[in-house]
């Protein structure tokens, strides 16, 4: 656990020095996929935030989710991939294949759920596939194209407001 603590340390320094502003959004396709990045150290309800999505119409296949835990029980079942620090080795590779999976794949939405400044998570916010990323005021405004100012325990205004911007953007 204390050598988490250093990971993190370090991590930071490295996104410091690596992240810059988003690109700009340049595609006009609507949002089919969108892919949930959430810290489960601070948010419990992962399910009800995703069936927010599906009852804003979105499709729950087309909705993949990838919680964070800090401590990950090798017993505990879930129903979507759940990753911790033991899963990024001390060059900051990624060592879990779902995590992986997930950066790779080019969600039309990212929604990177969280607002602590979770190094790890952040790096995945960085490296990920996604055309498209939103996220909380209160994280690096470098990572994502639209932050929404509000908290994570309130993921119907959430929800309420990413539909109303996505709107906007005649992304739906």
């Amino acid at each position: 656990m204390f050598l988490n603590y250093f990971k993190d340390y370090f991590l930071k320094k490295k996104l410091k020095n690596y992240v810059s502003n988003v690109a700009d959004v340049t595609s006009d396709n609507k949002v089919q996929t969108v892919g949930i990045l959430v810290d489960e150290t601070a948010f419990f309800q992962t399910l009800a935030l995703k069936e927010a999505l599906v009852n804003a119409d979105f499709l729950e296949k087309n909705i993949a989710i990838l919680a964070f835990k800090a401590d990950v029980k090798n017993n505990q079942v879930s129903n979507y991939p759940v990753f911790s620090w033991e899963h990024i080795n001390w060059s900051f590779q990624i060592q879990e294949a779902s995590v992986l999976d997930f950066i790779q794949n080019p969600f039309d939405v990212l929604v990177s759920y969280y607002d602590t400044n979770n190094s790890f998570l952040q790096w995945i916010t960085y490296q990920s596939k996604a055309s498209f990323k939103v996220g909380f005021f209160s994280v690096d405004k470098r990572l994502n194209h639209i932050l929404i100012n509000t908290v994570t325990q309130n993921y119907k205004q959430f929800v309420q407001e990413f539909v109303r911007i996505l709107h906007l953007f005649n992304k739906i």
